[in-house]
């Protein structure tokens, strides 16, 4: 029997065609504006800003620079509306609120769109759509429901997909119908970061990797921030670590759950077999507790399949459990190897909502519960200009909304393990 695993990379795909490099440049400053801990999505959307006004910035990375979630992910670009639905959301917030937060989260896919053209950001973006599919009939139901009032509310481009059409969408009998939306789409996340690396060193920004920040002390009007690599005296910092979030700022690693999220790559596949299994080329999803995800890599010739593996750390773990996922999709992968198998760390709030603002002075950006392509530049463009004290610019739907933890809670989510595999269970069964 053939190995589909004996060449298999434990590293992410996307890094074959942006490696990451250690081009750390040779000293830090001793003193700047703005510090900024974490080289992903966020904080370099914050530094893009604060760089632009002319603000000296330092940017911080405790490894090689983009070597985190920012290019271990799907790459997949939507609204990411609430886990909670809109009556979860109208529960909690209030229906102005809700609005609000939908559309702003609508507009965070123009918001990317345009930032991708007007700083020549080349990443393979594509407006391709998502297929949702319903994993079980009453699924199907919810989802239509909940699709009608987030048209409704938005004027949400989406439409009902029964399940005689399902595959108009993808090669599967897997789903009871599903829905697809129009404004979603995927990018080469790799290197999409790499661009955004680009676009802040040109606006005078620094960029450094091996500098673990280890120690952050209030300073007169400022901080001084210790690092692997010596002190930094800075103005302003700002915490931009979402799933990596460690000791040295323990109120918000209370606050955060870190999650891994795994994502395999299958070989090139025929361009036959691509077209019976995915003929449209979207972005594609489902509806289980453990939700997969998958899409075709951007040259259209694998299947990248996302979802939650092991929380262990094992390529070879989470690939096996991924590929038996993959193969319930879609049985005709079942002797397909697979060439590359990786992990990264989501964080998710404790009330599924992404957070940004200040506490003791530290700004921060964090919480995109596993959809942070998006979500964690455009919150890392408003924190950005939250700094700038641009008010106007630096507005959200999701202000002041409170950063919660739970009691006991110190960041560690030994917890999750359980819970993931008690949701297994009632996937399987249907509940």
């Amino acid at each position: 029997m053939t190995d589909v695993f004996a060449s298999m990379k434990g590293e992410p795909f996307w890094w074959d065609a942006a490696p990451r490099q250690d081009d750390t440049p040779p000293a830090l400053p001793t003193e700047v504006d703005a510090l900024v801990v974490g080289s992903g999505f966020s904080g370099l959307g914050a530094a893009r800003v604060l760089a632009r006004a002319g603000r000296s910035v330092l940017v911080c990375e405790a490894g090689v620079v983009g070597y985190g979630a920012s290019t271990r992910n799907g790459g997949m670009l939507g609204p990411s509306f609430h886990k909670l639905g809109t009556q979860g959301l109208k529960a909690h917030y209030g229906e102005k609120r809700t609005d609000e937060i939908l559309n702003e989260s609508i507009g965070i896919v123009d918001f990317m769109r345009r930032l991708i053209e007007e700083e020549d950001i080349d990443c393979d973006y594509h407006r391709t759509g998502r297929f949702r599919g319903a994993s079980r009939p009453s699924h199907y139901d919810a989802m239509a429901r909940e699709t009608e009032r987030q048209i409704a509310a938005t004027g949400l481009q989406a439409e009902m997909i029964p399940r005689a059409r399902v595959r108009e969408e993808i090669g599967t009998d897997r789903f009871y119908g599903g829905v697809r939306y129009e404004i979603d789409g995927g990018l080469h996340p790799a290197k999409y970061h790499d661009g955004l690396v680009r676009v802040v060193r040109d606006a005078g920004a620094m960029v450094a990797g091996g500098a673990a920040v280890t120690r952050i002390e209030p300073d007169g009007a400022g901080f001084r921030v210790t690092t692997s690599r010596g002190e930094v005296r800075a103005g302003q910092v700002a915490v931009c670590t979402n799933g990596y979030t460690g000791k040295v700022t323990p109120w918000f690693r209370r606050r955060v759950l870190p999650i891994r999220s795994s994502i395999i790559a299958t070989e090139p596949l025929a361009p036959d077999v691509m077209d019976q299994l995915m003929p449209t080329r979207r972005m594609y999803g489902d509806s289980r507790r453990i939700m997969a995800y998958y899409r075709p890599s951007p040259d259209g010739s694998r299947i990248l399949f996302g979802g939650r593996g092991s929380s262990k750390d094992s390529a070879l773990l989470n690939g096996r459990k991924l590929r038996a996922s993959m193969v319930d999709v879609f049985p005709e992968l079942e002797k397909t190897c697979i060439t590359h198998s990786w992990s990264g760390l989501v964080a998710y709030a404790f009330d599924h909502v992404p957070h940004l603002g200040q506490h003791d002075g530290l700004w921060f950006a964090m919480g995109y519960c596993g959809s942070g392509v998006g979500r964690a530049t455009f919150f890392g463009t408003k924190l950005g200009s939250k700094m700038l004290g641009d008010e106007e610019a630096g507005r959200s739907a999701f202000d002041d909304l409170p950063l919660a933890t739970k009691p006991l809670y110190t960041g560690n989510p030994w917890f999750m393990s359980p819970i993931i595999q008690w949701h297994r269970v009632l996937d399987r069964f249907g509940i």
